[in-house]
């Protein structure tokens, strides 16, 4: 078998979703990795994950044989119908049903769905080949906001795809924002109604903005955990206030693909998550509880952005944690959200949230049938920051943890900061 040019017969690199989430990486020099991974050439054809010859890692590596390899291809075997994405991964197919709510914009969401979905998993190939691996190349409003090379690579990727299919459109990625001059939290703010006012001004008002975290979780990913994500929210602004009509979430360790449609659903992994609001696990006659909060598992946010948001966050775990069944911190926001869509935690609450956090999983939340709300008991939009999310409730039961955790928060003195 050849193995000579870097662009030759090449073969893949086992992905850590197909081993264990805890595989280790080779140690390669960060620049070449990144550029190796993400380099077009390197993959059979455009549609496909990128690919890696035996060559370049018998040149950067000291110790070849720990490198896991799949099996070698010398062509494309990847049909018309599946090239959206590679093998690995099929793009949500939405279910045929009549949508729950009006929503203002005409565009094809299916097709928008589909092309953040790709954007996502390309950008989480990335991110999966380089977590773990890859250094701090700079930080934001403190040495605890980390950016790394893949976040601006797996950005410039998403970018890339969603302006390919959708060039008059506006795009807001995290990392285009500068958030190390001044007040961070403005600094987000502003950037969000900048680029509202760059789709207001636009020729025709059925236009979208997708708001894009390349890697949200980087301290997380910095360190080889896998609680990180990619999250891509779109943005409708052809109504009288601006919607979130689509939104996917991917974890590329732990192989989850979140996403939602307005009116459509919410999906793991091309499944509809299952939006009844009554419990498998409940009786007809059982009656509505007066309390959830002592059966619920709850994250809470830990902003690193300010102190006050600390103090605030660490207020909030000393009046719940004798209340509730379990309290977390995983420091990430989109993948905790989407585990909250997913019921695996009833409840997630954080500070001075920004868009590019939220805006995907504000819309898969209610999709799955669970509230978004302000601390202050309205619901939360997409300029919202200091936000409540719960899971889908047993009949009669609906807003109840939400309503529990706003009174703790407030008579615990969580709510200002």
């Amino acid at each position: 078998m050849p193995t000579t040019a870097f662009p030759a017969v090449a073969v893949t690199i086992m992905a850590l979703c197909h081993t264990s989430a805890t595989s280790l990486f080779v140690d390669i020099p960060q620049r070449l990795l990144i550029r190796a991974i993400s380099n077009k050439g390197s993959a059979c054809c455009s549609h496909c994950p990128p690919r890696i010859t035996r060559s370049f890692f018998h040149s950067h590596v000291n110790r070849p044989a720990k490198v896991k390899f799949g099996r070698p291809s010398t062509k494309c075997h990847h049909s018309a119908k599946s090239r959206l994405f590679s093998s690995t991964f099929i793009p949500t197919q939405l279910d045929t049903i009549e949508r729950t709510s009006e929503i203002a914009t005409k565009r094809d969401l299916s097709k928008v769905l589909h092309t953040i979905e790709k954007a996502a998993q390309q950008a989480g190939e990335l991110a999966l080949q380089t977590a773990g691996k890859i250094a701090v190349k700079s930080t934001k409003t403190n040495s605890r906001d980390l950016v790394t090379e893949s976040d601006l690579e797996c950005q410039r990727i998403i970018k890339e795809v969603i302006l390919g299919e959708f060039p008059t459109d506006v795009f807001l990625g995290e990392e285009d924002v500068n958030l190390s001059i001044g007040n961070g939290s403005e600094s987000s703010s502003e950037a969000l109604r900048g680029a509202l006012g760059l789709v207001n001004r636009q020729e025709n008002d059925d236009k979208l903005l997708f708001i894009v975290d390349p890697i949200d979780g980087t301290t997380n990913f910095q360190a080889g955990l896998p609680i990180y994500a990619v999250s891509i929210g779109v943005v409708s602004l052809a109504g009288e206030s601006p919607e979130v009509v689509a939104g996917v979430i991917y974890n590329p360790a732990l192989g989850e693909m979140t996403s939602a449609v307005r009116g459509r659903g919410c999906y793991l992994n091309n499944c509809r998550l299952n939006t009844d609001s009554k419990s498998k696990h409940s009786s007809n006659t059982q009656q509505p509880r007066q309390s959830v909060l002592g059966q619920s598992l709850i994250n809470v946010g830990f902003p690193v952005c300010k102190e006050s948001t600390l103090l605030a966050s660490s207020r909030a775990v000393s009046a719940l944690a004798t209340k509730v069944r379990g309290l977390r911190m995983c420091a990430c926001a989109s993948q905790v959200i989407a585990w909250v869509a997913q019921s695996k935690f009833q409840a997630y609450f954080s500070w001075d949230l920004n868009a590019w956090d939220v805006a995907a999983g504000m819309l898969i939340v209610e999709e799955s049938g669970g509230l978004v709300y302000n601390f202050d008991g309205t619901r939360a939009d997409i300029s919202s920051r200091d936000i409540i999310f719960t899971c889908r409730a047993e009949t009669g039961e609906e807003g109840l943890l939400r309503d529990e955790l706003i009174e703790v928060l407030r008579d615990n003195d969580c709510v200002e900061y």
